[in-house]
């Protein structure tokens, strides 16, 4: 492919799909709660009454409502684990009775062509407004987001995807464990690659409205305002599906991406981070054969079978090509991409044991063989040693401090990310006593660190 930005045209930068869940907050009362639970009691008879409709098609069987003046259909049949689906032709929403669970009470899910017309900062507002009316006490969460482009100036064809490969944390390049190519009949629409939680789709849009009439509204609303939009030629969609589990692990300075507020103020993080993590390679349809047979055919006429170590490099050399320099912003910006944090784990007698065994490996591999518990002793002062130079910490007061570090990122993590680990609040409240109860014998001793206060400082210092 020759690099050529200025072919690609760049018709739009969307939020095709979004899906919100709302939490109960823990303060509510006890008649908010039954106020709640009284709201969607009304709406499950109404249910009760769409069931007794006789229609082979589940969208015909429902009981028009409203809330506070937004018109819904009250559905016969509902989401799972929801007591009631209310829909309309902008958004639907799942509702559960709030109980001893914590479990989101609230699912909403926005129609694309609504978050086209409106945008999605403004069709979020209108949808809380309407919530308002139900719960006023609640924390959201972000379940889905799709994040879209579509671009005209490029045929995407079946080799495309042999071009785009996933980077991983190590920078490595390897092929997803999912992916599927889409035709209709005889034609090459698009492709899929990754799984659902952080996914890339390619399609064909022209074709798909082709098919679906109802999806032409994007034309009508954002296509035919670009000046040089062309309705002669094919346009395709670049869309990425990224879910709660993926966001959840997101993370930018203390914040977790789940959280809808930081979901909603860092769109175009969060695109920077999928192109990153999809990278459509400048690769010739030759070296996309060869990549595909392994093998290449000299002037010669004779094979030359490619190892996979010379495909990876040749693939790793490539560079991104001018379809996806092209599509870096989105609304224009370009931001950094957002870190993914690790999950937090528990702390176990095992990992002390592996490690005690990586010491005693490693010094009997120094000493060929030969074990000195003196010469062991000897070296572990010298560790000692050198770490009160370079931190004013004894080793023992360096691990006490990363205990600390660990306390901190785990109660970010898990507050943040809704997990509930009781064991989490029984080890914090240990090591707090523990270190009180050692800074309290160590104030008589002189020790390096003097009090309790002092020790927590140090974490942002260190």
């Amino acid at each position: 492919m020759v690099k050529n930005q200025n072919s690609i045209t760049v018709l739009n930068d969307i939020v095709d799909t979004l899906k919100l869940q709302f939490y109960p907050n823990h303060n509510l009362t006890i008649d908010e709660i039954k106020k709640f639970n009284d709201f969607v009691d009304g709406f499950v008879i109404l249910k009760s009454k769409a069931m007794e409709i006789k229609n082979p098609d589940n969208q015909k069987r429902y009981i028009k409502t409203d809330i506070d003046g937004t018109k819904f259909n009250v559905m016969a049949t509902s989401q799972s684990n929801f007591n009631v689906v209310l829909q309309n032709g902008d958004f639907s929403i799942g509702l559960l009775k709030i109980g001893k669970h914590y479990n989101p009470i609230i699912k909403v899910e926005f129609r694309a062509e609504f978050l086209l017309r409106n945008g999605y900062k403004i069709a979020i507002d209108l949808v809380k407004d309407c919530i308002n009316n139900l719960i006023e006490k609640y924390l959201i969460k972000v379940s889905e987001i799709h994040l879209a482009k579509d671009i005209q100036g490029y045929e995407f064809s079946t080799f495309d995807f042999h071009r785009i490969k996933t980077l991983s944390k190590t920078k490595t390049i390897f092929h997803n464990d999912i992916s599927s190519e889409f035709y209709f009949g005889n034609r090459f629409t698009g492709f899929s690659i990754g799984k659902g939680d952080e996914l890339l789709r390619i399609y064909n849009k022209t074709t798909e409205i082709n098919q679906k009439k109802e999806k032409a509204f994007i034309q009508v609303l954002s296509w035919n305002y670009k000046d040089n939009f062309n309705p002669n030629r094919n346009v395709w969609r670049i869309e990425f599906q990224l879910r709660r589990e993926r966001l959840k692990e997101l993370m930018q300075g203390s914040g977790l991406y789940e959280d809808m507020t930081n979901v909603i103020n860092s769109i175009s993080n969060l695109w920077a981070y999928c192109v990153s993590r999809f990278v459509h390679k400048d690769l010739t349809n030759q070296e996309v054969h060869e990549q595909i047979t392994q093998v290449k055919i000299l002037k010669n006429g004779t094979f030359k079978y490619l190892s996979p170590e010379t495909l990876r490099q040749r693939f790793r050399n490539a560079e991104p090509s001018y379809v996806w320099d092209s599509i870096q912003s989105f609304n224009n910006k370009i931001e950094p991409k957002l870190q993914r944090a690790k999950d937090i784990s528990k702390p176990e007698v095992e990992y002390v044991k592996n490690a005690f065994k990586a010491v005693l490996s490693t010094f009997i591999k120094l000493k060929r063989g030969a074990f000195d518990s003196n010469e062991l002793s000897k070296i572990l002062h010298e560790a000692d040693k050198e770490c009160r130079e370079k931190h004013s910490l004894t080793l023992v007061d360096k691990a006490r401090l990363n205990t600390l570090d660990y306390m901190v990122k785990a109660n970010a993590f898990y507050n943040h990310s809704g997990i509930i680990e009781q064991y989490f609040y029984d080890f914090k409240k240990d090591f707090v006593n523990n270190i009180k109860d050692t800074f309290a014998i160590l104030e008589n001793e002189s020790s390096t660190l003097t009090t309790f206060e002092e020790f927590n400082k140090k974490l942002y210092r260190v």
